[in-house]
């Protein structure tokens, strides 16, 4: 009787709880929220990875919210792992220490009046094991925590049941959604809860997901569309069709939203750093005004990484960052900088033109960032200006220009950046003089001239942009202080003017990192004299730098002349510095099966080299022994001595390979083969 007395007493507090509060304040309902969310941004790769700082980014800070606030971002979602921070056995508790650290930092949003997102992360264990009961459960016990710790929040608090339940069917994710909102209405009638599709999540999935029966659920999707562009760099967006793609997209989801009276988010989208900066500017200012015009709120995507928008080091912004929060449907828009040689001027001059979109707005304000630099207001235009002339640009520089003004009401109104740069007609040294030969080439200090004439790069921008920024050629910190090309590409090419002080015979060395293997370049200099590095073999990272020798030697006239580095394998390489090392003024090749210099010739397990004779019968035996494989990798090098020399090749791979002897008169080079 007592136990009664005491669930009655309960149940009527808490209904009387229950009506004061909604006596008291009216609940945000999902349009309002959708509202007041906004623009926003993603703590990504903090807290999701499986353990906090786990990956490319530290523990996350409370400075990064100031940050987001004094940019102008209105919500922040929080990805979050609970796998590795939950037991494996009933009740399945999610480690205390976790869920504080989690509450700090959900907390540090809030007190910043960010509206809050707080899902499941990567917990890849229920969705490749769904059909399991005891994971089901374990996820159940997970959200019942997560509630009990959270229920008291402000209601800009929002759930999102899980991220990308990749590897679920359609019908499972609906299980899913129903069951974790039934865990949260038990407990919480009224916080906003956010649902989405299987897979990846997209707009598709969440239109094939059932729409829960709820006054307060919200619909989410991801874009990272077109793939090809958004996640592997590939160049060239901006065409009409890309427009109506995107527009065909997000309207479609926006109409989907309105039929189902559904308020709908877009908690992730995105372009890496690797594609083309105006490509980037451009699809990000297209993006932003399409899900303004749709009525979305939206969170970027920002991973600190190949994503990343805030340089959360640092606490400072790029351009985009500008675009994110003050473009709007009514801002400049079809910005475009050309560089043109204009008779009778002196030098080149950057034409940068943009349609304004609105006639009530106020000045216009021209900005402009050199080599990569900060933007600088550089002109104040009137209110109706679509063009503007800098004939103060300099050769061998980079220049990007951006525009914005205000509405009436003092709405700032940003324009997207584009960016030139601006090259000779004429191809030059790098420093005014030619490189020597012999010696060590620094790859980063090829020829001026630009696209087409020093070099031919398959993206307009320099994508590291380290070094040179103003020319397309990706240049890269090389670990040691410097510089290396990265980021190459079948069919890339780059030119370097050099002085050779002796005519002969030169053996050419190279200093390249990269994680994979089967990369693959060669050196050429005029009338098809060219020398190859294929198949480089994966040195363990991309600024772990191991030398190889090229296959075969160049012969060189002395004198001022050009020579090509160009990229001939598929697999990325970084290729830092070449050496060219004079071996002698004459050079002789003995073809493998002529003589019995080598011998067996096909190899097993020994080799036996018989020193040539040099002018008068004589052995030369001062020189040194190297063999080379395929890939130009020198494999042994000996000190002759003697007549005759055996070297042991007994582990050495099966295959072609090329015995060097150097003496400080000739280099003779001799091919074998050898067996398993």
């Amino acid at each position: 009787m007592a136990k009664t007395n005491i669930n009655m007493r309960f149940s009527l507090t808490t209904l009387l709880i229950l009506f004061l509060c909604t006596c008291g304040s009216a609940q945000v309902t999902p349009a309002e929220a959708l509202e007041g969310m906004g623009r926003g941004i993603n703590l990504g790769n903090t807290l999701e990875p499986p353990q906090e700082g786990g990956w490319n980014n530290g523990p996350a800070q409370e400075s990064y919210f100031d940050r987001y606030v004094e940019a102008g971002f209105t919500n922040v979602r929080i990805p979050v792992r609970w796998d590795e921070h939950t037991s494996r056995s009933a009740p399945y508790a999610i480690n205390e220490a976790w869920m504080d650290r989690v509450e700090q930092v959900v907390d540090w949003a809030l007190e910043r009046d960010l509206w809050v997102t707080l899902n499941g992360h990567h917990e890849d264990w229920l969705k490749n094991g769904y059909a399991n009961p005891n994971l089901r459960a374990r996820y159940d016990s997970i959200w019942v925590q997560i509630i009990d710790r959270f229920q008291d929040k402000d209601e800009k608090l929002l759930y999102e049941i899980i991220n990308e339940p990749n590897g679920m069917s359609v019908a499972q994710v609906d299980d899913l959604n129903a069951r974790i909102l039934g865990i949260i209405r038990e407990v919480e009638p009224t916080r906003i809860v956010i649902y989405g599709g299987n897979v990846y999540a997209n707009s598709a999935e969440l239109f094939a997901a059932a729409i829960p029966q709820d006054d307060y659920i919200m619909g989410y999707f991801h874009s990272y569309d077109p793939w090809p562009f958004a996640g592997q760099a590939q160049r060239g967006w901006g065409s009409v069709a890309d427009y109506e793609n995107m527009e065909r997209q997000l309207g479609g989801a926006a109409a989907w939203a309105d039929v189902n009276n559904v308020a709908v988010t877009i908690s992730e989208f995105g372009a890496i750093h690797e594609n083309d900066y105006n490509d980037r500017m451009r699809y990000y200012a297209a993006y932003v005004d399409a899900v303004q015009r749709h009525g979305f709120s939206w969170s970027v995507w920002d991973d600190g990484g190949m994503f990343g928008v805030l340089n959360r080091g640092a606490g400072t912004w790029p351009p985009e960052k500008d675009i994110l929060v003050h473009y709007y449907p009514d801002s400049p828009h079809r910005v475009d900088v050309q560089v043109e040689n204009e008779a009778g001027s002196t030098g080149p001059v950057a034409k940068v033109t943009w349609e304004n979109r609105r006639q009530d707005n106020d000045a216009i304000i021209m900005e402009r960032s050199v080599n990569g630099g900060p933007f600088e207001q550089v002109a104040t235009l009137a209110s109706d200006a679509e063009l503007y002339e800098d004939a103060t640009v300099e050769i061998g520089r980079s220049y990007a220009y951006r525009m914005y003004t205000h509405r009436p009401d003092g709405t700032l109104l940003h324009g997207y950046p584009q960016r030139a740069s601006i090259t000779s007609n004429v191809q030059l040294p790098f420093n005014g003089t030619p490189l020597a030969i012999p010696g060590t080439i620094d790859t980063k200090d090829y020829d001026l001239g630009g696209q087409g004439l020093a070099y031919n790069d398959q993206e307009d921008s320099n994508i590291p942009g380290g070094f040179r920024p103003a020319e397309g050629v990706d240049l890269e910190p090389n670990g040691k202080g410097g510089f290396h090309i990265g980021y190459v590409n079948q069919g890339e090419w780059v030119e370097y003017t050099v002085d050779v002080a002796t005519a002969g015979t030169y053996e050419v060395t190279a200093s390249v990192a990269s994680e994979q293997s089967g990369g693959a370049f060669t050196v050429g200099f005029p009338d098809d004299n060219s020398i190859s590095f294929p198949n480089i073999s994966a040195t363990g990272g991309w600024t772990t730098h191991t030398t190889i020798a090229s296959q075969g030697t160049l012969t060189l006239a002395a004198g001022e002349q050009v020579f090509r580095i160009s990229i001939t394998g598929a697999a990325p390489v970084n290729i830092d510095e070449l050496t060219f090392t004079l071996q002698s003024t004459s050079t002789t090749e003995v073809v493998a099966g002529h003589g019995t210099d080598l011998y067996p010739n096909p190899v097993g397990a020994e080799l036996r080299f018989t020193l040539p004779k040099g002018q008068g019968g004589q052995v030369d035996a001062s020189g040194t022994v190297s063999v080379y494989n395929a890939a130009g990798e020198r494999v042994r090098e000996v000190q002759a001595a003697g007549n005759t020399l055996d070297i042991d090749v007994a582990d050495l791979s099966a295959g072609s390979y090329v015995l060097r002897y150097v003496t400080d008169a000739r280099t003779t080079v001799y091919r074998f083969v050898k067996q398993k």
